[in-house]
């Protein structure tokens, strides 16, 4: 009986390790199948990288040349007159008053002014500015009063620059009752006409030529 029991002892040990050698090369199948199945990669969220914009370059701009333009010469005002501030001299003066009837045929010289006054001892002037000769003068004289002495008016003409007396006449007191009266000047220039009087009404118009 005993020598029965090797053989098959033999026998059993075989078989284990046959089974053992079948469970290690399963297992090296296994891992060998592992081995070679490649994973899936993990899906990454893609990663925007920000481009950045270009600034844009500046147009190259000509400059443009400065063109200066000459103010415009201007025009000459030609001959004209205007309110001007009095002169507070109620004097007569022993002057050429420049009375006449100047008026040629053919020539009529333009209005540069006219305008009337209610004279109740107040003083009133006109500037003009003549550039071409004559000056032509004419005022008219209506009295409130019978009176010489109550009712009179004076009229002074003085060169603007030099302040120079020029002319003088009137109505009543020192000069006649005579109206209309007309100073004549045959000089271009810048004339100041001062006026004084009371009780009266008096119409001043002044022409000259155009320039």
């Amino acid at each position: 009986m005993k020598w029965m029991l090797q053989p098959i002892g033999i026998a059993l040990g075989v078989i284990i390790l046959i089974g053992f050698f079948l469970i290690l090369g399963g297992q090296y199948l296994k891992f060998s199948e592992e081995a070679r199945v490649t994973p899936t990669p993990v899906p990454q969220t893609p990663v925007i990288t920000e481009i950045p914009t270009p600034e844009p370059t500046p147009e190259t701009t000509i400059p443009t040349p400065m063109v200066t333009t000459p103010p415009p010469e201007p025009t000459p005002r030609g001959s004209y007159a205007e309110d001007a501030t009095p002169i507070r001299d109620p004097s007569p003066y022993v002057l050429p008053y420049y009375s006449t009837v100047y008026n040629p045929k053919g020539q009529y010289f333009p209005t540069i002014f006219h305008k009337s006054y209610n004279m109740d001892f107040q003083y009133e002037a006109v500037y003009a500015e003549v550039v071409k000769a004559p000056l032509i003068i004419d005022f008219a004289v209506s009295p409130e009063s019978s009176s010489p002495i109550r009712s009179f008016f004076l009229i002074t003409i003085r060169d603007n620059e030099t302040q120079q007396l020029l002319a003088q006449d009137g109505f009543f007191r020192t000069y006649s009752s005579n109206s209309p009266k007309r100073f004549y000047f045959s000089s271009p220039g810048k004339y100041h006409i001062n006026m004084y009087g009371g009780f009266v009404n008096a119409d001043l118009t002044l022409r000259a030529p155009n320039a």
